[in-house]
C-alpha cells in the first residue's frame, strides 16, 4: 500500500489549474497546505452528517479521502463517515467499490468481513457484458436486495486474520443471466475494478472469470484509435475522450493484474489506450470531450485527473507521452483551488452551485490525486 503522504501529494498534483507547472512541480509544503485547506472544507461541509441511502451519498468517498490527509481518527466527521460506511446497506456500484477501497486502506484485516461482503456484492452485480452499471439497470430486483442475500460466510478467525490468514475465496452466487438486457458504463466499471483490486489487500480472491469478462467488455468497446467514450444503453459514443480513456486503460490493466499477469502495459488493450493518452493528454482539460455525442452535464475534470493518476500509479509511469503527469497535474490543481479550499468542475453548470455531491466529489478527486 502506498504511503499516505505520497498519495496525498499525488492527488493534489492532478487538480490545481491554469498554468503549466515547472519541471519540478509544486513544492511539497505547498501541496500539503492545499490538502489541509481542502480537508478542512470537507469536514466543515459534512459537519452535520451525511445523506443516507442514495446513489449520491458521500460517506465512503469522504472517508477514503480523509484517510489520505492528516485528519485525526477522533475527528467527528471522520467518525461519522466511518460509522455510516460500516452500517449502510450495500447498494450502488460507486459506493460499494469505494467502501472496499477505504476499509482496505484503513485496516484490511480488522474490516475483512465487511470487505469480503463488498467483494461478493461486486462480483454478483457484474452484468452479462462484463461491465457494471447503476442499480436501476438491473431488471426485476434491486442490487441492494440480491447482495444482502449473497453475503459470504467469514469465520471469526478469517475476519481477524493478519497477512498469513487463509484467503477468502469469492464465488459468484447470482447468475449474470438474471440481468439480461441490463447495460453499464466505463466509470461504474472502473470503480468496481478498483474496489475488487483493493479487496486483495484483505487476501480476498476474486474469480478469474470476473476479470476476464471485464477485460472482454473493455476490448469490445475500445475505439479503433485506442480511446473509450461513454456507452449509453449499450450504444457506443461516436468519439472517445480523456477521462473515459484513462478509466478504460486502468480498468483493463487491473483486469490483467487480476488474471495473474505481471506486465499489463504489454497487453494490446492497455497499450492502445495508453498510446491515445500519450498523444492527446493535457492536464488543463478533459481532452476531446467536446467531440462526444453524449456530452455529460459536467466537464468531469477532477474525475479525469484522478483517473489519469490511477493510470500513472498502477502502470508505474512518470510520463504520459512527453508530459510529467504528476508535476503538471499538481500545478494545475493547485492553481485552481478555490478560496474556500475546495475544487469544482469548470463549466457544465448553469446554476450558481453544482449539485452538492459533485462539489464534494471534485474536491475528493483533487485530494486523492
Amino acid at each position: 500500500m502506498r504511503a499516505a503522504s505520497l498519495l496525498v501529494v499525488t492527488l493534489l498534483a492532478f487538480f490545481a489549474g491554469g498554468r503549466a507547472a515547472d519541471a519540478k512541480g509544486p513544492a511539497p509544503k505547498e501541496v500539503h497546505g492545499a490538502i489541509q485547506r481542502a480537508a478542512d472544507w470537507l469536514k466543515a461541509r459534512h459537519a452535520k452528517g451525511f445523506e443516507s441511502g442514495t446513489k449520491h451519498s458521500t460517506p465512503e468517498i469522504v472517508l477514503y479521502t480523509l484517510l489520505h490527509t492528516s485528519t485525526k481518527r477522533d475527528d467527528p466527521v471522520y467518525e461519522a463517515a466511518l460509522k455510516e460506511t460500516l452500517s449502510t446497506e450495500l447498494a450502488y456500484t460507486y459506493r460499494v467499490a469505494t467502501m472496499a477501497m477505504a476499509l482496505a486502506k484503513l485496516n484490511p484485516y480488522v474490516y475483512r468481513a465487511r470487505i469480503a461482503h463488498c467483494a461478493q456484492w461486486l462480483v454478483d452485480s457484474q452484468l452479462p457484458g462484463g461491465e457494471w452499471g447503476y442499480p436501476g439497470n438491473v431488471v426485476g430486483r434491486t442490487q441492494s436486495t440480491f447482495a444482502l442475500k449473497s453475503k459470504p460466510t467469514v469465520t471469526d478467525d478469517e475476519a481477524k486474520g493478519g497477512p498469513k490468514a487463509e484467503q477468502i475465496v469469492i464465488t459468484r452466487k447470482v447468475d449474470a443471466l438474471k440481468f439480461a438486457g441490463a447495460k453499464g458504463d466505463f466509470s461504474n466499471t472502473q470503480y468496481a475494478l478498483l474496489g475488487l483490486y483493493a479487496c486483495r489487500e484483505a487476501r480476498i480472491q476474486i474469480p478469474k472469470e470476473t476479470w476476464e469478462a471485464a477485460l472482454g467488455y473493455h476490448a469490445k468497446y475500445q475505439q479503433e484509435d485506442g480511446s473509450w467514450g461513454y456507452v449509453m444503453k449499450g450504444e457506443q459514443d461516436e468519439a472517445g475522450y480523456a477521462s473515459l480513456t484513462a478509466a478504460g486503460t486502468v480498468g483493463a490493466a487491473l483486469c490483467v493484474f487480476g488474471m495473474g499477469k505481471k506486465n499489463p502495459k504489454s497487453h494490446p488493450v492497455v497499450k492502445k489506450g495508453l498510446k491515445w493518452l500519450q498523444k492527446r493528454w493535457t492536464p488543463e482539460e478533459n481532452a476531446h470531450l467536446d467531440q462526444s455525442a453524449i456530452i455529460p452535464p459536467s466537464t468531469w475534470q477532477y474525475y479525469h485527473l484522478y483517473a489519469v493518476e490511477r493510470v500513472g500509479r498502477i502502470l508505474n509511469i512518470k510520463k504520459i507521452g512527453k508530459r510529467k503527469w504528476y508535476e503538471e497535474g499538481a500545478g494545475w490543481i493547485l492553481e485552481n483551488q478555490r478560496s474556500d479550499g475546495s475544487w469544482k468542475d469548470p463549466g457544465g453548470d448553469t446554476t450558481a452551485e453544482d449539485p452538492p455531491y459533485l462539489h464534494t466529489a471534485a474536491t475528493c478527486f483533487a485530494i486523492l490525486f
